[in-house]
């Protein structure tokens, strides 16, 4: 069938707009002789067109479904510890990155299936290749993307997600150590924190209370109960200092089982001993750069445990950006790897959706396997050999189906 039949076919003798460029102008260029020079500049343009805003809303939309799921369970603290809506956005915030780098991987290949799938459609992809068009051409524009994705997913690994993790572990402690932050409500049990319960029956502005009570069993041992008629609390250079007025304190005697009460008339509590240190908190996996993944600390004790793991961690971080390259390839294999179907691809999709599913648990399995026998290396060949398997596919799968066309087009003219 000629160039003009296609055109005909595909759109019934109108052209498609590109804003001010027809696709045909995209895909033909100029003609010498019997063949046609191909725009490929142009249709690189076209492709990438209809690659970036599926690719922008599949990522965004999952992001958020997640993130919102993921924010509710950092709610519990904003709401125990009184704070505003501007930290639990800020707190909500910070977790986004590692949700990306999971994320933008999918949404290439979201992206990648809906692309091809309405130049099938619209048989935009029929005349492609009956423009001379290869799949070499199509797949190009749709790996630059994938270049980007893979690029950003690596960044995302390496740098932003430890260093967002680091802040939010961070604000978390800062959040809990901080008593004077605690949201204490008239005629609650309040738990600041283990093992530390406060019981008011009147909070007043200006950290003022009456009838307080605080029960402090850190140390079961040497657990004591204060209570007062009255009790200020005040931020000082030395942390929160709770001044309490017209009260006792209460102490089990450790050689009777008797409980010793003293009774003051002003004494203080100095909350900053029960706040937690928060200039030496212990990094876990998603909070660690690679540096320090690859080279752990075997000076202490968690680093000496997970040793493998820190370091099989580093790796997957490494190998993350392939998948982007991985799923790319298998949903461009699902729609231009095989002969043209008239019926549909709901089949292809439904298969190649399932082998994206399936090669993302091996890897996970690969990467926890590897780690536990030392060889990394093997964290790499999920997503490597997939390319390499998928990208052989395509290769060869357009020779055949030129041969057939030829030999169709040899048939008819004898």
């Amino acid at each position: 069938m000629s160039y003009s039949g296609w055109r005909g076919e595909a759109t019934g003798g109108s052209g498609i707009d590109l804003g001010g460029e027809s696709f045909y102008e995209a895909v033909s260029g100029a003609r010498r002789g019997d063949e046609w020079i191909v725009g490929l500049k142009s249709l690189d343009q076209y492709i990438l067109r209809q690659m970036w805003m599926p690719f922008l809303l599949a990522t965004g939309i999952v992001t958020l479904i997640v993130w919102m799921t993921q924010s509710l369970q950092r709610l519990d603290i904003i709401v125990d510890h009184g704070q505003t809506l501007t930290m639990f956005g800020w707190l909500s915030l910070l977790i986004v990155p590692s949700l990306l780098a999971v994320i933008i991987p999918f949404g290439l290949f979201a992206a990648t299936l809906y692309a091809l799938h309405r130049l099938h459609s619209d048989s935009e992809i029929a005349v492609m290749f009956a423009a001379g068009v290869s799949r070499s051409d199509v797949t190009r524009p749709i790996l630059l993307v994938a270049a980007f994705g893979a690029l950003l997913t690596l960044w995302i690994n390496v740098d932003l997600m430890p260093r967002s993790y680091r802040e939010l572990k961070q604000e978390i402690a800062n959040i809990r150590a901080d008593f004077a932050s605690a949201v204490i409500r008239s005629g609650e049990f309040i738990a600041i924190r283990d093992g530390f319960t406060v019981y008011v029956d009147d909070a007043q502005p200006g950290g003022r209370f009456t009838g307080l009570l605080i029960r402090d069993y850190r140390d079961g041992e040497d657990a004591e109960t204060y209570m007062a008629r009255r009790a200020l609390l005040r931020d000082t250079g030395i942390g929160p200092i709770l001044y309490l007025s017209d009260g006792n304190v209460q102490r089990v005697n450790k050689k009777n089982g008797e409980v010793d009460i003293a009774f003051f008339e002003r004494t203080a509590v100095n909350l900053g001993q029960f706040q937690a240190a928060t200039d030496d908190l212990q990094l876990e996996m998603t909070e660690r750069y690679v540096g320090e993944l690859f080279n752990p600390d075997l000076t202490k004790s968690y680093d000496r445990q997970n040793a493998s793991r820190l370091i099989g961690e580093g790796h997957g971080r490494l190998a993350a950006p392939l998948y982007a390259f991985a799923y790319v390839l298998i949903a461009v294999l699902a729609l231009i790897g095989g002969s043209y179907n008239r019926r549909g691809y709901a089949l292809r999709i439904a298969v190649a959706c399932a082998g994206v599913g399936a090669l993302r648990v091996i890897g996970y399995l690969v990467q926890s396997e590897a780690s536990e026998l030392q060889l990394y290396s093997m964290i790499y060949v999920p997503p490597a050999l997939t390319m390499i398997v998928a990208s052989l596919m395509i290769i060869e799968a357009f020779p055949r189906r030129i041969s057939g066309a030829k030999k169709r087009e040899g048939g008819k003219n004898v």
